[in-house]
């Protein structure tokens, strides 16, 4: 039994001394090595710098200017790292990193599915800018404007004074409305009339009023319509458009329409009309009414008299 304990003990030491000698025999190209990844990791950052600057110059969404140049930098010192390990003659130990990290790529890309598809899509977004800051946007029914695009959400601020986080895979999946691409937006108002009125003479005068809004554009002009019969009214409705984004707001000048058609249409001698509601009694009933009320009224007059 002691025999086998100094056997191993001497192997032991010849291993550690063979690992020594190799130590100090690699001692050169360690010291290479460590300063090719000094010098990586020095480019690295010149290189971040230098890609950072150019992204930001141009109309590119600033989060993806940051990861190109976050992605950049990965990549140089991870070519400094490669050529460290050839430097000490590790040529398998590079090819088992890759295959490493191609393992566990694939296995956080299956854990983490979600925040990589809204990672994805936070890049296809800032690509081909669907929308940008300060954008009116309605998505799954959220309305407000955008405030920040992140990689993995968009901020979007509603008129509650609230800030909602939308996942950016939302966008690419779903339907939205940005009120802000157009360049222009349409506010529409309905209006009813007496049908005594004649309407055909009303459409002049909504659309005259419509275009004394501030900010009304001219092309194209207001116009109005007769929209249907109501029960107690002949419904019409106009539509007035303006600039957009600009620094009217929206309930404003909807408000300020609603007035101008209300009071030319006064004006103008029409009504606008409460709802009528016309009920049908049958005459038997109404007989009946009459019976009853007839026989109450007796008795009340029986009752004061005693």
């Amino acid at each position: 039994m002691n025999e086998f304990i100094k056997t191993g003990i001497k192997k032991l030491i010849a291993k550690l001394e063979h690992w020594g000698q190799s130590f100090f025999e690699m001692l050169p190209n360690i010291v290479i090595a460590l300063i090719a990844i000094a010098i990586f990791v020095f480019i690295s950052r010149w290189v971040y710098n230098i890609v950072r600057n150019i992204f930001l110059r141009t109309h590119i969404n600033r989060g993806l200017a940051l990861l190109i140049a976050n992605s950049s930098r990965i990549i140089v010192i991870g070519f400094g790292i490669i050529v460290a390990l050839s430097i000490v003659e590790l040529q398998k130990t590079v090819f088992s990193l890759l295959a490493g990290v191609g393992v566990i790529g694939l296995a956080l890309g299956f854990a983490f599915q979600d925040l990589a598809s809204n990672f994805i899509s936070g890049i296809m977004l800032a690509v081909r800018s669907p929308i940008k800051l300060d954008d009116l946007v309605e998505i799954n029914g959220t309305l407000g404007f955008v405030r920040d695009i992140n990689l993995r959400e968009t901020v979007i601020h509603n008129f509650d004074g609230q800030e909602i986080f939308v996942p950016n895979k939302d966008f690419t999946s779903s339907k939205f409305i940005n009120y802000s691409s157009f360049g222009r937006r349409k506010i529409r108002i309905d209006v009813g009339i007496h049908y005594e009125n004649d309407p055909e003479k009303a459409i002049p005068i909504i659309e005259k009023a419509l275009s004394k809004v501030t900010g009304c554009l001219e092309d194209p002009a207001p116009e109005a319509f007769v929209g249907g019969l109501g029960d107690s009214s002949v419904n019409l409705f106009g539509f007035i458009w303006y600039k957009y984004p600009s620094d009217l707001k929206y309930y404003r000048i909807q408000s300020d329409s609603i007035i101008y058609v209300k009071k030319d249409l006064e004006s103008a001698g029409y009504t606008i009309p409460f709802p009528i509601r016309t009920l049908d009694v049958s005459s038997d009933l109404i007989n009946e009414f009459k019976t009853d009320s007839n026989n109450s009224a007796q008795s009340e007059k029986k009752g004061s008299s005693h």
